[in-house]
């Protein structure tokens, strides 16, 4: 693993809003935030436009960005929304316990609850184990591009939207994360004292460390991962494709590599002929 140099450039405050919220917010996205309810808010002088009163008391959320359906979870309860032009209640449905992590996977919902990993099934509410989720960590879900799920902590499991294990291999971190991002083909995983990245595809090599201290957040932008701290915040940005073929290629794992090379613009066709050479013949 290597250890990242983070630079430090300044940034300039366009705008502060007072009293965006009542009390301390717990999450947010880009225009959806959760504090006392779940708000959505329009770009870029942050108006709300819109607040889910329903979701006072609510812990956690997921907002499917292709079909405009909300679901959060509020005490030991699980609620869904559609915007279709506003925000109607579609499904309410009961759980087991309380809700500590959520993710759609297609039109189902993964739930992480105190013990276990369940799919909610959105038409009628049944409820499907996975599998225990044991004691010594809250629970962690996570959604990859391919609509699958990445489960668990320490040692993440991959499922299908249905629930079902789709292979014998594991994700083993250092630490158990406190949250997970995907930046393909990486997983970017929020440890105690560190970032680590490691390659999504199996081993699931550890591919960089980024040492920080006192990480309170670690969220997905569009090209970046937002590191916060207490009082700072940092942006991860990914090298160029081409260093990052570089990179797996000195460190072995050659059919990443290639697959990245698929990632270089079209009109590069003789840089993508010559490392795709340049792999093979390492391979």
């Amino acid at each position: 693993s290597s250890s990242s140099e983070l630079r430090q450039e300044p940034y300039v405050l366009e705008t502060t809003v007072s009293g965006f919220s009542k009390k301390p917010i717990v999450s947010m996205k880009l225009l959806l935030s959760l504090s006392e309810s779940i708000a959505f808010h329009k770009l870029p002088n942050l108006e709300t436009v819109a607040v889910i009163t329903k979701a006072k008391g609510a812990n956690a959320y997921a907002w499917d960005y292709g079909r405009g359906f909300l679901c959060f979870s509020r005490q030991k309860r699980v609620c869904i929304f559609k915007h279709d032009g506003g925000f109607v209640e579609v499904r309410d449905f009961g759980v087991p316990d309380t809700v500590k992590s959520i993710s759609w996977c297609g039109e189902n919902i993964c739930l992480g609850i105190r013990k276990e990993y369940v799919i909610l099934n959105t038409a009628n509410g049944t409820l499907s184990e996975v599998f225990p989720s044991g004691r010594v960590s809250p629970p962690l879900v996570t959604s990859l591009p391919s609509g699958e799920l990445l489960l668990g902590k320490n040692i993440g499991v991959f499922v299908d939207q249905n629930g079902k294990l789709l292979q014998t291999e594991r994700i083993c971190w250092s630490e158990a994360p406190k949250a997970i991002v995907i930046h393909n083909p990486y997983a970017i995983a929020l440890l105690p004292r560190r970032v680590e990245v490691r390659l999504l595809r199996s081993p699931y090599p550890l591919i960089q460390t980024v040492v920080l201290q006192n990480i309170r957040r670690l969220v997905k932008s569009n090209n970046a991962v937002i590191v916060g701290l207490d009082n700072s915040v940092h942006v991860l940005f990914p090298v160029s494709i081409g260093a990052q073929i570089v990179q797996l290629t000195a460190t072995g794992n050659f059919e990443e590599a290639l697959a990245l090379c698929k990632s270089l613009p079209p009109e590069d066709s003789s840089l993508i002929a010559a490392k795709e050479s340049s792999i093979h013949t390492r391979y």
